[in-house]
């Protein structure tokens, strides 16, 4: 993407701000600017809590996510309705189109009429009315052709129908291919269209599990057991911060694979943890309730305003033994002493969440190639801080062997003061959740264990 194109986004996405903000152009203005760079999580929250009605933000949201999910579907089925390349089209009449098609075939309550005359409207208002017949023509088009998900697709290679069908890059694709294989690769990739789940951690702290479903029940989250205990879904999350069991400390969100690593540390009451990539804070809270709010855990990160969620998030959750502090993970720092744990959950490429990030997937891959030498000098430091005897889990939320697998194996070779720790039943030291298998973030999880 060229500088003029960034400029000209950014510009059409603060004009469109400056309007009041129906559903459709809030999610158009969004799509700009994460186009311009923006990430969806903090442009999401920019432009759609401003919408006065809860409605009309969820519909925004649908339809924010679910182009960022499927641009590349959609991107193919422009290529097919438009004589000019995609790369020509102005990215306002690119966003609208992206919209417009993403109601057409997933938007069932959209009338298809209303799809195409609020597309239309949508073009005008994003001041490109000069392309409102264009935008007509192209949707009313795909209407008379019966709405083809995948057209023309059949006179493509296996790898691009793969790209367009899960609406991945090629470079993702053979990446997880020849990882996983095709049907593992394929599944994940399916998985990744879907809505992300919304799991929670009870603050056993201040309360049961049973005690928080009532409450939850009662306020309208509909909460679902699962089978990790202490971690409940919420069928219905909405405005998660509306709930009162959410303002009194109850509980805090966090991912059920993001749960299932800080139950692999095993941490015990008094015990001294460190918490080496903290920030926001999840896996600090999770771990100070498993120590019943006994010992210490030392929440570290890079950032200022980071270390201040965290701190912000303790207070919330009545958390004492949580010491924030700014650090760089890869500079080990002796004067913080030795612990009998260490999270170690690096920094990485984030594939395992691209249903929660979907923009994380259109990066070329070729941009992850220096982080598994970044993990492994944080793996390093963070493990000269362990006890004797003492228990450090790497983790990160990618399925990419490079930054999981081969950096734990580079650490074992050259560092014989460390033995592999079981963290299942059946004697693994290491594990990768699959979404498609644990409807969980993906993930991976190991553990190291200090013998000498």
């Amino acid at each position: 993407m060229t500088e003029k194109t960034k400029n000209q986004q950014n510009k059409a996405a603060k004009g469109a701000g400056k309007r009041r903000l129906s559903p459709r152009l809030a999610a158009a203005s969004a799509l700009l600017r994460v186009a311009a760079g923006g990430y969806s999580n903090i442009v999401a929250e920019h432009y759609f809590d401003s919408l006065p009605e809860a409605r009309d933000r969820a519909f925004a949201g649908r339809l924010f996510y679910g182009v960022l999910e499927r641009q590349l579907q959609l991107n193919h089925i422009i290529t097919a309705y438009c004589k000019k390349p995609l790369d020509k089209l102005d990215a306002e009449v690119r966003c609208v189109l992206w919209m417009s098609l993403y109601q057409l075939l997933y938007l069932d309550s959209v009338p298809d009429s209303a799809a195409v005359n609020e597309g239309v409207l949508l073009t005008r208002q994003l001041g490109k009315s000069s392309a409102a017949g264009f935008v007509n023509g192209v949707l009313r088009a795909f209407l008379r052709d019966g709405k083809p998900e995948l057209p023309g697709v059949e006179r493509l290679d296996a790898l691009s129908r793969l790209s367009v069908a899960c609406s991945a890059p090629r470079g993702l694709c053979q990446l997880l291919l020849d990882q996983y294989g095709q049907e593992t690769a394929e599944a994940f990739l399916q998985n990744s269209l879907r809505p992300a789940p919304v799991y929670i951690r009870v603050n056993t702290t201040k309360v049961t599990p049973a005690q928080l479903m009532e409450q939850l029940s009662q306020e309208g989250a509909d909460p679902q057991p699962t089978n990790l205990p202490g971690c409940i879904l919420l069928g219905r999350p909405g405005d998660i911060t509306r709930y009162p069991a959410f303002a009194q400390g109850l509980f805090h969100v966090q991912d059920r694979s993001s749960q299932q690593c800080c139950l692999a540390l095993n941490a015990q009451p008094g015990m001294r943890v460190l918490d080496v990539c903290a920030a926001p804070g999840g896996k600090s809270f999770t771990i100070s309730e498993q120590m019943e709010n006994r010992g210490e855990v030392v929440a570290a990160d890079l950032y200022p305003n980071r270390v201040g969620l965290v701190e912000k998030g303790a207070q919330r959750l009545g958390l004492s033994i949580i010491r924030a502090e700014v650090a760089d993970a890869a500079v080990y720092r002796p004067e913080l002493g030795s612990f009998d744990r260490v999270l170690c959950d690096v920094p990485c490429s984030g594939l395992g969440i691209i249903r929660r990030k979907p923009e994380i997937k259109y990066k070329p891959v070729q941009e992850f190639r220096e982080l598994p030498e970044q993990q492994y000098q944080i793996l390093a430091a963070s493990s000269r801080y362990l006890r004797p005897g003492g228990v450090l889990i790497y983790s990160t939320c990618t399925l990419n062997k490079a930054e999981n697998e081969q950096v734990l194996q580079r650490f074992m070779q050259e560092n014989s003061a460390f033995s592999t720790q079981a963290i299942q039943g059946d004697g693994s030291w290491y594990q990768t959740l699959l979404p498609q298998e644990t409807d969980g973030d993906g993930f991976f999880i190991s553990a190291v264990r200090r013998i000498q």
